[in-house]
């Protein structure tokens, strides 16, 4: 009882139906866990099985309040699960994960709530509606597995007056559109970030970088073996056509050369190409060997 006759769960129903509309005009998807007022609403696991089962980009938990002012944001007290520092071996041993227990499986995503929290604490401040946040054990907060903030609503002071309750429509509207506003900033960033590409490289265990200093060793060594190889072919290739060409001159030497012994020129000289570019044989049939 938030009052004399005034219900919390009237005001939170009222509350989350008004945010329903906005975040459908905004073309958000919305999932409620209770549209009307039953006999008998949906445990805390259920909401947050709802909730998970959703793959929600966000979760909002409704409560309203008789004390304060304005819009008091809450996120879970749960720490954030680490991750494992150790990689040395993760190349090399079959990767396992651990199972998150039931009670904590807001840890996975609570550095995200946080940030959510972020977002909406800052369009509220925009919207000058007095904001306080802080962190709390509080159920199904904790049960749910995607970036999840509690908002309660308690009325709002204004001075010289007596303060809004938290049954006025439009102060519900209020809140509800600035929520929307914060909530399409973040469904932007969260777009940005999918999409983004991934520039930076994964980080490599001890392991991985052993073995890929060694696949460079390798690498470098197979390439100067193919270079001396290389090298010692091309050495052998001249020493032959060196040792051709002594072969050849003393032949020559022996003979007496091709003129004193009869013998025609060389294959090279008879094919020598004309000393004009004409192609016709009639230019220089002397060289041709062409008759005149």
């Amino acid at each position: 009882m938030l009052g004399e006759g005034v219900k919390e769960k009237d005001v939170t129903l009222a509350i989350a139906v008004r945010l329903r509309a906005t975040l459908t005009a905004a073309g958000f998807t919305v999932v409620s866990t209770r549209d009307a007022d039953s006999g008998t609403p949906p445990t805390y696991d259920q909401r947050a099985e709802i909730a998970n089962h959703s793959h929600a980009l966000a979760c909002i938990v409704v409560h309203a309040t008789a004390s304060g002012s304005g819009v008091h944001l809450y996120t879970s007290v749960l720490p954030p699960q680490e991750a494992d520092t150790e990689q040395s071996d993760w190349y090399d041993t079959p990767h396992r994960f651990a199972p998150v227990s039931w009670d904590m499986m807001q840890s996975t995503s609570v550095s995200q709530s946080r940030r959510l929290a972020g977002e909406l604490s800052a369009a509220l401040g925009k919207a000058n509606l007095p904001m306080i946040s802080g962190q709390a054990a509080m159920r199904p907060l904790d049960n749910m597995q995607c970036p999840a903030v509690a908002i309660e609503l308690a009325p709002l002071a204004v001075a010289g007056s007596d303060a809004t309750p938290v049954t006025d429509t439009n102060y519900q509207q209020r809140v509800s559109t600035t929520l929307t506003a914060a909530m399409q900033m973040w469904r932007g960033h969260v777009d940005a970030t999918a999409t983004a590409p991934n520039t930076a490289a994964a980080p490599m265990s001890k392991a991985m970088i052993a073995h890929q200093a060694a696949l460079a060793l390798s690498a470098a060594k197979a390439a100067q073996a193919a270079a001396e190889a290389a090298g010692r072919a091309a050495a052998r290739r001249a020493a032959a056509r060196a040792a051709a060409a002594k072969l050849h001159a003393a032949s020559v030497s022996q003979s007496g050369g091709p003129e004193q012994s009869g013998e025609s020129k060389p294959k090279s000289e008879e094919n020598a190409a004309p000393a004009s570019s004409s192609g016709d044989s009639r230019a220089n049939p002397t060289q041709t060997g062409g008759n005149p």
